[in-house]
This record gives C-alpha cells, structure tokens and sequence, in this order.
C-alpha cells in the first residue's frame, strides 16, 4: 500500500501539486482473494494546490497534519509524506504515533509538534528495523530533513525484496 500511495504522492509532488488531506478515508484500495493490494487510488482533491512558495492555511485532519503546518511556518510537498507516514504507523500497529487523551485538539497538536513518539511493545515487538527506519524517516519534525515521497519509492523496505515483505519479523 505505501508503495501505491508514494507513488501517487510522487506524480502529484513532481508537479508541485501537494494534497493536504491524506488520510485513510481518502484511499480507493482494490484487493485481490489473497488480500495483496492490486490498486490504491488517492481521492478527494478538495483541498489540493499548486506549491510555488510556502503556503500556511491551516487545514487537513487533525491526526495526520504535520508540525510545520500546525506551527504556521510555511509548508509544502512534504507534509503529504508526514501523512502517510503516519497511515503506514497505522497500518502496522492500529493505532496512530500522535494521540491525546478523551481525542482533545490541544494536546493531540501539543504531541505532533513534540515529535515525540514510540513503537511500544507488544504492537511493534513483531515489526522489522526496515520499516521502523521508513516511519522514522516519513516522521522527521523537521522538513528540510524528512523523506520525500521518492525517497519513499526508494527505500529498500518499499522496494519489496523477500527479505522484507510481511513475514519473519519482518512486517
């Protein structure tokens, strides 16, 4: 699936076209009988633009906005990665890297903006180094330093070798 959806994100971002609503609702997946993803589409452009400079409306889900739009500091292409990152955390565990108590707004951005996160045990005791290396990558607080949704496409863990599809400790 984040091989599907770093490829949407890289066609969009090779036009400086960023979506700003990543998130699993806005995700077409069609699967096979064995449950291996044949299609992912990305859906709902509502709130897509063209980033020529920094932009700083405030928008997307409150869950998978990056810090840097919730900072009011200037964002582009990359808070698409910061999404999926935090879709791909989802995906593995159930659960998302950033979550305040009783789902309260203050707190929820006060814990996105730390950066602070963990892969806890028991959830993430079965999960590889290679896609906890990807995460980490997708979740850098800082911009200038985070993956892009290339650098998605060519992280050994996407490329899907043997050695790291889901099976051997290695989901």
């Amino acid at each position: 699936m984040i091989r599907h959806l770093g490829s949407a994100m890289s066609y969009l971002h090779s036009m400086s076209i960023v979506h700003r609503d990543i998130k699993p609702e806005n995700l077409l997946v069609e699967l096979d009988e064995h449950g291996n993803v044949l299609e992912l589409k990305l859906a709902d452009f509502g709130l897509v633009c063209e980033v020529t400079e920094p932009l700083y409306a405030v928008c997307g889900t409150p869950t998978y906005v990056a810090p840097e739009i919730l900072l009011e500091v200037g964002y582009g292409l990359k808070i698409d990665v910061w999404a999926a990152g935090i879709i791909l955390y989802i995906l593995l565990c159930g659960f998302p890297p950033f979550v305040a108590l009783d789902n309260q707004q203050e707190p929820l951005f006060d814990s996105i903006i730390s950066g602070i996160y963990e892969f806890p045990d028991p959830y993430w005791s079965d999960i590889g180094d290679g896609v906890r290396d990807l995460i980490t990558n997708m979740l850098q607080s800082d911009p200038d330093v985070r993956f892009t949704s290339e650098d998605i496409l060519d992280h050994y863990w996407t490329m899907g070798s043997e050695k790291n599809e889901c099976n051997d400790n290695n989901r």
